[in-house]
């Protein structure tokens, strides 16, 4: 008996998660495919599992999620960069741990995907930091920062295009200030810009983006900030410029194409600069409403492969187009998937604008699972209160279409409470009075559409195809409603 109940206590304690997060468990899977990719030796502890037929839960905890990146960045480095010494004593472990490597799983838990993996401190040693970012569902390094045995960074290198190609090569001087940074931004395998820095400042950019040994363009700089540029194109792009200023947005556009035209006939082969001046152009297109021009200039944009690591700014003016302007939310939200993978590329983390825009645009595209996986890793308590609303009532609007009920009322009525903009309270009373029509309360349903018709009478048309308020709709006061919403129509010009 008493074997008995020792082996069920054994079996409840080990059925009780503690401080268990499921956000985890991406990361945690992320993980194991990179060890995977990099055929590392996976000797870490294993994740407790326990039931019949493997289907209970498992569960992730903080420390242990990491304690495992921290391993896994040890295995790495004693398999790629074996020339560095990694901590093995459980001392220098636990240094590590605490002093560089800190709470991992906060990080990820708040949006933050990508994490720094350390070299062993040792006397007469110098120092490897690698970062590490979240490309799909594993993670791949893309920066080295070189320290010397006396602790002073002298080389990082970066593979900026995340691509697996290192690209930038930066070194700097006794003080850890960059001197020169060298960098292939092409693609094409050779340097082809040279950036020059004094007491720690950029003072120039020379560009051979062709690499046939002549230097089209040389860029000058005060404080960090450019002032003048030479070479193939400048002269119509600072004419372009200055007409902007003057808000003479026809005549800035025609000189913005006539430096393009002359760059390109230079260096045909697409560059940064290329992107650069189609971006602009793309800008005063779109702001003019010029959307033939506008959709052609994003064509030839994103023709180049090099414009994506410089596509965030074109990339949402082109999704918003399809979203608002031409109400295509297929291409809106293929676009806003693409905005959202290279945005979490450049800045490591998820923005909470683009994974809004394609929520709505999965609820407008009819696709409600897809739209809640889009929000599934926004942190609500991150977000201000606008955006905030957003999220939970584009939450409650997907788990509506999916009949969950009790979910929908829950942050639709959250929704409701942060308010947003007067104009979108109608919708959010709308969809409150449908869930509580569906779930058979139909007295606070009334309540509801009290106050989304007061508000917009013009909903009654939506409540008109509607199932779900065909009791309404017979009852006095849905008569009544009918006679105000085409009495108004009428009076309407």
């Amino acid at each position: 008996m008493i074997y008995f109940r020792n082996l069920l206590s054994f079996f409840f304690l080990f059925t009780i998660p503690l401080n268990a997060n499921p956000l985890l468990e991406g990361y945690w899977d992320a993980i194991q495919k990179s060890k995977e990719t990099f055929e590392l030796e996976d000797d870490s502890p294993k994740r407790f599992r326990f039931g019949f037929n493997n289907q209970s839960p498992s569960f992730i905890h903080k420390e242990t999620f990491n304690h495992e990146v921290f391993w896994f960045c040890q295995k790495y480095i004693e398999k790629y960069h074996s020339n560095y010494p990694y901590p093995r004593l459980k001392e220098d472990i636990r240094s590590h741990l605490s002093d560089l490597y800190g709470d991992l799983s906060q990080n990820f838990l708040s949006g933050k995907t990508s994490f720094t993996c350390f070299s062993g401190w040792k006397n007469g040693s110098s120092l490897l930091k690698i970062h590490f970012f979240l490309n799909e569902n594993e993670f791949f390094p893309y920066r080295y920062d070189h320290f010397n045995q006396s602790g002073q960074l002298y080389l990082t290198e970066e593979d900026e295009t995340k691509n697996g190609k290192k690209d930038s090569f930066t070194y700097y001087a006794s003080n850890g200030c960059p001197k020169e940074i060298t960098k292939d931004k092409n693609d094409f395998g050779g340097i082809d810009e040279w950036w020059y820095y004094q007491n720690c400042k950029l003072v120039r950019i020379e560009y051979d983006a062709n690499e046939n040994g002549f230097k089209e363009r040389i860029c000058y700089y005060e404080n960090n900030k450019e002032t003048y540029c030479e070479g193939v194109g400048e002269k119509e792009e600072r004419e372009a410029v200055s007409l902007e200023a003057l808000e003479k947005y026809k005549e800035a556009l025609k000189f913005y194409r006539k430096s393009l035209l002359e760059y390109k006939k230079e260096v045909p082969n697409g560059t940064l600069r290329t992107c650069s001046l189609l971006r602009k152009i793309a800008n005063i297109e779109y702001n003019e409403r010029e959307f033939n021009s506008f959709t052609k200039t994003l064509d030839e944009f994103f023709s180049y492969r090099v414009c994506e690591s410089d596509s965030l700014d074109v990339l949402l003016y082109k999704s918003y187009y399809y979203l608002y302007v031409l109400n295509d939310y297929v291409s809106a939200k293929e676009s806003y998937k693409k905005t959202a993978e290279i945005y979490k590329k450049v800045h490591g983390e998820i923005s909470p604008e683009i994974s809004l825009n394609l929520a709505y645009a999965y609820l407008m595209s009819k696709e409600p699972k897809a739209c809640l996986t889009s929000l599934e890793k926004l942190n609500s308590r991150r977000l201000m209160p606008y955006p905030r609303f957003f999220l939970f009532y584009y939450r409650g609007s997907c788990e509506l279409s999916l009949g969950n009920f009790d979910e929908a009322y829950t942050n639709l009525k959250r929704a409701q409470i942060l308010g947003g903009e007067k104009v979108f309270l109608p919708i959010v009373y709308y969809k409150l009075a449908r869930v509580s029509y569906a779930t058979k309360r139909e007295g606070e349903g009334k309540l509801w559409l009290d106050q989304a018709l007061y508000l917009d009478l013009d909903l009654f048309q939506k409540l008109e195809g509607d199932p779900l308020f065909l009791n309404f709709l017979e009852s006095p006061s849905g008569k009544t409603y009918r006679s105000k919403y085409y009495l108004n129509k009428v009076r309407k010009p």
